[in-house]
């Protein structure tokens, strides 16, 4: 199986144009809440640039939750 890319970035986007300020260091601390920062930073990194090879569908939750964006729009099916 292939890498997946999940729209971190574009979600990120979409929350800021209405106004939501996230961080992807305080995102990544929800997401690996266990994991010491510098892990999560490079977590995230791959988690953005489409480089990890699985992703837990709690973290497609919290990406959710965070950026207000549905998970079908995380995984690309919808434009919203």
């Amino acid at each position: 199986m292939g890498q997946i890319k999940i729209k971190v970035n574009e979600a990120i986007a979409r929350a800021e144009s209405m106004g939501k300020k996230i961080y992807k260091k305080d995102l990544a601390a929800k997401i690996w809440a266990n994991s010491k920062p510098e892990a999560q930073a490079v977590n995230m990194t791959n988690l953005c640039s489409g480089v990890t090879k699985k992703v837990n569908p709690e973290w497609l939750v919290i990406i959710s939750l965070e950026t207000g964006c549905s998970i079908d729009f995380l995984l690309g099916l919808k434009d919203k």
